[in-house]
């Protein structure tokens, strides 16, 4: 039996050049045998090449993705079995296809696993599958599908009630050796830090807004934005360079910044700033700055309530620049109660967000929903299974 993990077709299996999802794949395969199928790749995350399969013309269907999804159910089916023509000539009786944030892929592959024997799982890291039109939805009705939140679960049924058969929930994690806590040093200035893409609702300029309150009241502190238009070397956009335009005087902007120059820069802050605006599933850069022992300070929408459940936080009410600033400015003048936050945080996400344990229920989920069987993990990560009851 083999795993083959489908990802995103925008998405470059690249630790520089890689989203989230990419993040998410590398660091919970890693230590496995499963196989990443991806539209291209580089050698940043050190996978055997025997261990990624290029899909040909996965990633032709990106930029016409709204499109497909558009079309009348009968057309989506004849597109995608086209593109996955080669991928199913591979599958063999048995194997697992783990699909990731595609509900369009997996309702159409759906129409032949069982035919063709193999099982299909899909994860959804974002709300899409709720858009899901009805030719779609009943392809994926005994579908296992896996959430990144009890958020994005709760919204799926609550949209689509009775509509899936199995849901479950695996959360994301952090990299504990790249983002290391014990290494973290504090600033004279306390400095804010935001990470991640500069688009509209992860709320950056909401921040700015909170960071030009903070200096006309004259509070000692500083913030840097990293992060660009995407992942990788991007253009600007209309919006960050309005951003920039907005800055005020305590604030910097670096750029996009990966791996470990990544980590460096927030071991090297006090404070971060997840100012989302939108219902965010389950964001990486927070938990990498719990990871590190950063308080963060989120808005309270999505999946960030779930991650800061069990300490390490604040949350605020989403786009209230001042709420936000009084959160912030509490952290800065309050160097015992940020300490004591940033010890919460780190603790918080040893216990409940490290790469093993996503590792562990993903296995479980696996194991479970496709074999019927007990998940047993090896030291090593790979898969195996209880013998079946009598």
């Amino acid at each position: 039996m083999t795993i083959y993990h489908l990802l995103d077709p925008k998405e470059v299996f690249s630790d520089r050049d890689g989203g989230a999802i990419s993040r998410w794949a590398a660091n919970v395969l890693r230590d496995g045998a499963e196989i990443v199928i991806c539209p291209s790749f580089d050698s940043s995350w050190k996978f055997p090449s025997e261990r990624i399969y290029r899909l040909p013309n996965w990633s032709l269907t990106g930029p016409v993705h709204p499109l497909l999804y558009r079309m009348p159910w009968f057309m989506q089916k004849t597109v995608y079995l086209r593109v996955f023509r080669t991928l199913l000539q591979k599958l063999k009786p048995d194997d697992i296809l783990y699909i990731h944030n595609q509900p369009e892929c997996a309702s159409v592959l759906a129409t032949v696993a069982d035919e063709r024997g193999f099982k299909l799982v899909l994860h959804m890291h974002n709300s899409h599958l709720i858009r899901s039109n009805r030719g779609q939805l009943a392809a994926l009705k005994k579908t296992p599908i896996v959430f990144c939140s009890e958020f994005l679960r709760k919204e799926a049924h609550s949209a689509l009630p009775s509509h899936f058969d199995n849901t479950h929930v695996v959360y994301n994690g952090a990299d504990i050796n790249k983002f290391r806590g014990e290494e973290r040093r504090s600033n004279s200035v306390p400095e804010i830090i935001w990470t991640g893409r500069l688009v509209p609702y992860k709320g950056v300029h909401v921040l700015l807004d909170a960071m030009r309150i903070l200096k006309n009241k004259g509070v000692a502190v500083t913030c840097k934005i990293v992060g660009g238009s995407g992942f990788g070397d991007r253009k600007p956009t209309r919006y960050i360079r309005k951003l920039r335009r907005m800055r005020p005087s305590n604030t910097e902007f670096l750029g996009y910044v990966s791996g470990d120059g990544l980590a460096e820069l927030l071991r090297r802050a006090d404070i971060f700033c997840c100012p989302s605006i939108w219902n965010d599933p389950f964001p990486l850069a927070p938990l990498e700055a719990m990871a590190t022992g950063l308080p963060v300070v989120a808005s309270s929408r999505g999946g960030l309530q779930e991650m800061l459940a069990y300490g390490g936080g604040i949350l605020v009410p989403a786009n209230n620049a001042q709420v936000l600033g009084a959160a912030l400015q509490k952290l800065v003048e309050d160097e015992p109660y940020r300490e004591k936050l940033a010890e919460s945080a780190r603790a918080s996400f040893l216990e409940h967000f490290l790469w093993s344990n996503v590792r562990a229920q993903y296995l479980k989920v696996v194991c479970g929903l496709t074999m019927g069987l007990p998940a047993v993990a090896s030291s090593n990560g790979d898969l195996s299974y209880d013998s079946a009851p009598n």
